[in-house]
């Protein structure tokens, strides 16, 4: 195995510039490729096993994390995208409110909505009104909705604005559910 050496090191290899944008994938953690004693190339994990990417542009810019809608978790403990991974840290007391407003002001969301395309408005487990909200695919399953909205950090704080005494149900009835406060989403900034 070889040292890690940090860019700046005066042994460290140059980099070379991409020439055309690339995605970064997140494959779950439990898949595992079939080994090959062979020297074959190894196969690349199937759409399910991809939790999703960022797109990694040319320019050096990198796009917020894209949840795979073919994602399905290969354990009930597996987070869906690095937001869903961050709640459930916090609900173990492993991450604090700093690495989640971090991870949050960077990932896609999307809200429950009615037939006439309205957000959905439902108690949380402490029968708080909340907008029930996912950060991917994997968790519209366990939410009765008409449909969904995408939305970005900034589009939820414009929600609450809008509907007065409610707050935020992340990811509802999974193993990182989580009620964020409206003024915990204001002061993240959306």
């Amino acid at each position: 195995m070889s040292e890690f050496r940090p860019v700046d090191s005066p042994d460290a290899k140059e980099v070379p510039a991409m020439s055309e944008d690339q995605w970064v994938l997140l494959v779950d953690p439990a898949w595992h490729p079939a080994s090959t004693t062979d020297g074959a190339e190894v196969p690349s994990p199937p759409p399910q096993a991809v939790v999703g990417g960022w797109l990694a542009r040319e320019d050096g810019s990198v796009s917020r994390f894209e949840p795979n809608p073919s994602y399905e978790p290969a354990a009930e403990d597996s987070p869906t995208d690095p937001l869903d991974a961050v709640l459930r840290l916090t609900a173990r007391g492993e991450a604090d409110f700093d690495q989640l407003a971090t991870v949050f002001r960077e990932s896609a969301f999307a809200v429950a909505v009615d037939t006439d395309e309205s957000p959905l408005v439902a108690p949380s487990p402490d029968n708080i009104p909340c907008l029930l909200v996912t950060t991917a695919p994997a968790h519209r399953r366990r939410v009765r909705a008409a449909g969904w909205r995408p939305a970005a950090p900034v589009d939820l704080l414009r929600l609450l604005n809008d509907y007065d005494g409610v707050d935020l149900l992340l990811n509802p009835g999974s193993p990182g559910c989580l009620r964020l406060l409206a003024d915990s989403v204001r002061e993240i900034g959306g």
